[in-house]
Formats: structure tokens, C-alpha cells, sequence
């Protein structure tokens, strides 16, 4: 996957004008426009990806205390977590698990640190950061059960081991995150797991390999945001075969995935947890999340769904320059501790 050509990002494309807030053209302009566009690298975006929007980012705050741990899964797999604990206020705390983004593929214990520390410091909860497996050394849906495992693991031992409270678990993460938050919202409530929140900001839910090209898709955003700064159609295919090239070489193998290929197909959607949606305005799975909440109201679930204009995808990672990203962060902050403290 490492040679294939990739469409240019930079500068801005044409059809994008007038869809930006100036404050990220600015941004993109002068951190990211003059770059000139290489091949998609795999390795290179693994080492990378934690500080690409780093030009963005603002300080986080403090809080109480930061380690690292595993959370062990059935098949022997240590599962690599990181703990952030709020200060001065003791524990046990409430806990809120959090799925990072990276399109399946990328992503670690990094790449959303500064949002994990904002969510210790301003909704007074524990937070653990699950890296789960990536694709493809690891076959998709590898990411969304080990998530859940990771779910259940603090259920059931999070008391003794993290010093968080079993009986008030919220959970979370952006883009590819995101599916697995809402994903894992499914598995809970089959398994009886109560969770206080599901936050998804930015979530992919449709299975793009549908489409052969984003002419054929139904979404208009994708459409209208074909060619989108941070994350377009190109981009997006990409990663979805590199996904898909994860699976077993055997017939069916894609067939068996079922509703983990798109949430839009799960069997049930009552009876789940407070959600939370999260879009942006400039992004191509805007709408694709934005259906997902609007199902989840048709089904009787609590639903708080919000477009966030003029920003694309990933604008929650670029809150030194963005209002939208610190709206974005303080509201989910906000939803947490809600959730936590006066449900």
C-alpha cells in the first residue's frame, strides 16, 4: 500500500471555496499548503500521525495523574491503555473510555492525548485511552471487539484495577473512533452493560466500498466534500481497502462482517445509551453521521446531534486556531460530566 499516488491535497481545492471558515484556510495555508503532497506511506502516516495537526493543537491542561497499563483480552493480547485521573477530586471515579481516530489503520496512545486530558480536567472523570489493534496486521473488526473487551474489562475489574466506578461508564472517540463507540453502545446494551454517554464526533458509518466513486454515493456530503482538505474520497477509499485487505483470503470473508461494514445495518437500534453526534459541516461523512443520529431518533434513543460549520473532518484536533474545536471539546466535556454527576 506503500507506492500508491495519491490525489494532491494542497492547496485548497477549487470546489472548496466558500466552505471554510477563514480562520482554517489561514491555518491550512500557512502550516500544510505549501508541503507538496507525497504517496500515501503507511509507516511514514504511523509515525506521523500523532502530531499532524500538531500546528493546531493548543496546550492541554494538567490533571491529577497520567500511566500506562494493558488491559488483558482472552486470546492472551495485552491490550495497551492510558489512565487519566482528574485532580482533587478523589476516587473511585467515573470513568470515560475513549477510541482514537486514524481510519483503522493509524492511531495510539498519542494521537488524542490533549482531548483525553480536557475531558479529565473539565467533567472530573477518569478517562482510558484504548489502543486497540490496527489494521492490517490485525483482520478488521479486530478494533471494535477489542474495544469492547476493553469495555467489559473495566466493568468488571475496573474497581479494583483503576480505581473507577464499574456502574458509571461513558465511552467515546472521533472518526473511526467513533464507529466503535456507537458500535460498542450495540454490544453493551446486548450484553447488559449500562453505559451513562456515547460521544461520536465526526463518526464514519457507511461502508464506502459500495461505491465506485463518490458520484455513486448517496451522501451529498460526499459529493460536495469530494475533494476536502485533511480527509476526501481518495483518502477515504484508501484506508477502506486497507482495511478490507486485512480480512481472511476466503470466500465470504467481507459477507461475515455484517453490520460492523456499516452501522446503518445494525439489527437493533432501541434501547441504547444517551448519544451524542457530532458532525462537520466541510467533511464527506457529514451526512452519513447525521442519518445514523437521525435513526437513533427514530428509535426512541436520546439524541444530541450538532453540525459544526465551516471546519473539515478532523477540526477537534486544531483548537489553538479553531472556536469550533473548542466548542466541540468543551460541549463533550460538558455532556460527560452530565452524565456522570446529574443523571
Amino acid at each position: 500500500m506503500s507506492s500508491e499516488k495519491h490525489e494532491a491535497l494542497q492547496p485548497l481545492h477549487p470546489s472548496m471555496a466558500g466552505k471554510l471558515d477563514p480562520a482554517f484556510v489561514k491555518l491550512y495555508n500557512d502550516n500544510v499548503a505549501t508541503k507538496p503532497p507525497q504517496p500515501i506511506d503507511l509507516a511514514q502516516l504511523r509515525r506521523s500521525y500523532s502530531v499532524l495537526y500538531s500546528y493546531g493543537t493548543a496546550p492541554a491542561p494538567d490533571v491529577g495523574r497520567v500511566y500506562d497499563d494493558v488491559i488483558p483480552l482472552a486470546d492472551g493480547t495485552q491490550l495497551p491503555v492510558r489512565v487519566y485521573e482528574p485532580e482533587g477530586r478523589p476516587g473511585p471515579w467515573p470513568v470515560h473510555v475513549d477510541f482514537h481516530g486514524g481510519g483503522w489503520g493509524l492511531g495510539d496512545l498519542d494521537s488524542e492525548s490533549h482531548i483525553c486530558r480536557h475531558y479529565c480536567h473539565k467533567a472530573g472523570v477518569a478517562v482510558i485511552d484504548v489502543a486497540y489493534r490496527l489494521v492490517p496486521e490485525a483482520a478488521f473488526p479486530a478494533g471494535i471487539t477489542d474495544s469492547f473487551a476493553a469495555v467489559r474489562h473495566i466493568r468488571d475489574h475496573g474497581a479494583a484495577r483503576f480505581n473507577v466506578r464499574p456502574d458509571s461508564i461513558s465511552v467515546g472517540g472521533v472518526s473511526a473512533g467513533g464507529f466503535i463507540a456507537l458500535a460498542v453502545a450495540h454490544l453493551a446494551r446486548d450484553a447488559g452493560i449500562p453505559l451513562r454517554l456515547v460521544a461520536a464526533g465526526t463518526p464514519v458509518i457507511d461502508d464506502v466500498s459500495q461505491y465506485a466513486s463518490a458520484a455513486d454515493s448517496p451522501w451529498p456530503s460526499m459529493r460536495e466534500n469530494e475533494f476536502a482538505p485533511t480527509l476526501n474520497w481518495a483518502r477515504l477509499v484508501w484506508f477502506d481497502r486497507l482495511k478490507l485487505s486485512s480480512l481472511p483470503d476466503e470466500p465470504g470473508a467481507k459477507e461475515r462482517l455484517g453490520w460492523f461494514a456499516n452501522l446503518l445495518k445494525a439489527p437493533n437500534f432501541k434501547g441504547l445509551a444517551r448519544t451524542l453526534v457530532f458532525t462537520a459541516s466541510a467533511d464527506p461523512l457529514r451526512d452519513e453521521g447525521e442519518r445514523y443520529a437521525q435513526v437513533l431518533v427514530e428509535n426512541g434513543v436520546e439524541v444530541t446531534q450538532r453540525r459544526f460549520l465551516g471546519v473539515p473532518h478532523p477540526f477537534m484536533h486544531m483548537d489553538a486556531a479553531l472556536p469550533q474545536a473548542r466548542d466541540c471539546i468543551d460541549t463533550t466535556a460538558r455532556y460527560i460530566r452530565l452524565a456522570h454527576y446529574e443523571s
